[in-house]
């Protein structure tokens, strides 16, 4: 075999094989790369949710009501009181709908 056509053929290989990889990979679609200092009113939280483990930092992202995604640190005071007052928000939400589906 002449060593172009070895080439193009590992060349092919090699695609194939990074678009398997790729397709059935399970990685993070979102990580934080930095963090906003900015604290954010509950009354503009629709919800949040913690990046992957894969993830090089540790984030939780806040969805806005306007749809915004917002990076911020789960270390800081005003993060922790943020996810416990949605958290709180959302059982209460339950509860409503709940009791008033039951009567």
């Amino acid at each position: 075999m002449r060593p172009s056509c070895i080439f193009i053929a590992c060349l092919v290989l090699f695609a194939f094989c990074s678009l398997a990889r790729s397709e059935f990979s399970q990685g993070p679609n979102k990580c934080c790369f930095s963090f906003s200092n900015v604290k954010i009113p509950v009354k503009q939280v629709e919800s949040y949710h913690t990046t992957h483990f894969e993830c090089h930092r540790n984030g939780i992202i806040v969805i806005t009501k306007a749809q915004r995604e917002i990076c911020v640190d789960p270390t800081e005071k005003w993060v922790q009181r943020l996810m416990n007052l949605v958290d709180a928000r959302n059982i209460k939400e339950m509860s409503q709908s709940s009791s008033e589906n039951s009567e």
